[in-house]
């Protein structure tokens, strides 16, 4: 897919060039995002005070130079969103806003839903009926045998996968679908350029060259964190129709999504082989509406569920979902 000029219009080209200004990050660019400016609003102002009360502790707040350190300030952040622009159309990543064609309107159901996403790839892959597939990055031989084994079932499900480019059960079910020749789209807790983990560039490569897609809410050049990547994990919940959590703890990063699916009314679809425990560890909350399966012994209701639930309409929400 091309990257045509329109995707860095005057208000991508300014929400890029405030992204490079010292000192504005993602919390101040949301929060302009949530106002009645524009970043190209924001970006073409000349009186200072306004910028630095806009911009919070950037740069400029310790520069006393007033209107001139505004203007040299703009003129450097714009030549550096240029700059940007023909890095991302060369490696063809869109920027979504809220409200725009291609911007999946699943992620409405969240209270704090993002107000854009780095996308490299096909921004049309997010809007489709997908799986939500998560779990442990230390993955037991169980967790990846099931992982594998709803890969199986992929091609007849016929729903691209999200998941989060992880070591562990998000790789083995971005690489079983590619095996069965299904989209599957990778949501980072980084920016959009970052290696992480280190080595899995070849599968994202891959990802991007079967129809799929990478995507994340992070400025260029975020790094990971936890925070971000527990913050990242109600976006996997969100875009999905229903989640599968193929191996995860009751405290670990995966219960969070799974919390979030929860609160979103995602349904969820637990499983486990005979050699694993029981599921009666599963936290009460989640039992109704919800289906446990012991695989393969269960398999025809677990296939029954999964295509049930990708054909249904969602259901509403059962709370306001709230980050931690």
């Amino acid at each position: 897919m091309e990257v045509s000029e329109d995707h860095f219009d005057a208000e991508r080209v300014a929400f890029l060039a405030l992204s490079a200004i010292k000192g504005v990050g993602f919390e101040t660019l949301r929060r302009i995002s949530a106002s009645e400016n524009s970043f190209q609003s924001v970006i073409e102002l000349e009186d200072d005070d306004e910028v630095r009360r806009l911009l919070g502790r950037s740069e400029l707040q310790v520069n006393g130079d007033g209107a001139q350190a505004w203007r040299e300030t703009r003129k450097r952040a714009l030549e550096n969103a240029k700059r940007r622009c023909q890095e991302l159309a060369l490696s063809n990543v869109s920027i979504l806003f809220q409200g725009d064609k291609d911007f999946p309107l699943q992620l409405n159901d969240l209270s704090n839903t993002p107000r854009w996403l780095f996308v490299q790839g096909q921004t049309n892959i997010l809007s489709r009926r997908s799986i939500s597939v998560v779990g442990s990055r230390k993955a037991s031989d169980d967790g990846v045998w099931l992982t594998q084994y709803v890969g199986h079932w992929l091609s007849e499900f016929g729903a691209p996968t999200v998941s989060g480019l992880a070591e562990g059960i998000d790789q083995a079910i971005h690489s079983a679908s590619l095996n069965a020749c299904v989209p599957t789209i990778a949501f980072l807790g980084t920016g959009i350029f970052t290696e992480y983990p280190k080595g899995s560039d070849r599968l994202r490569r891959a990802i991007l060259d079967n129809g799929g897609a990478i995507a994340t809410e992070y400025l260029i050049k975020e790094g990971y964190s936890a925070a971000n990547f527990v913050r990242r994990n109600r976006l996997q919940a969100a875009l999905g129709r229903l989640l599968v959590p193929t191996e995860w703890a009751v405290k670990s990063g995966t219960a969070h999504t799974v919390r979030y699916a929860y609160e979103l009314s995602r349904p969820i679809a637990f499983l486990r082989t005979p050699a694993q425990p029981d599921l009666d560890w599963v936290p009460r909350e989640y039992v109704p509406q919800n289906g446990f399966f012991t695989i393969p012994k269960e398999q025809d209701r677990f296939v029954d569920f999964m295509f049930h639930h990708l054909n249904s309409d969602p259901q509403p929400k059962t709370t306001q979902l709230k980050l931690l």
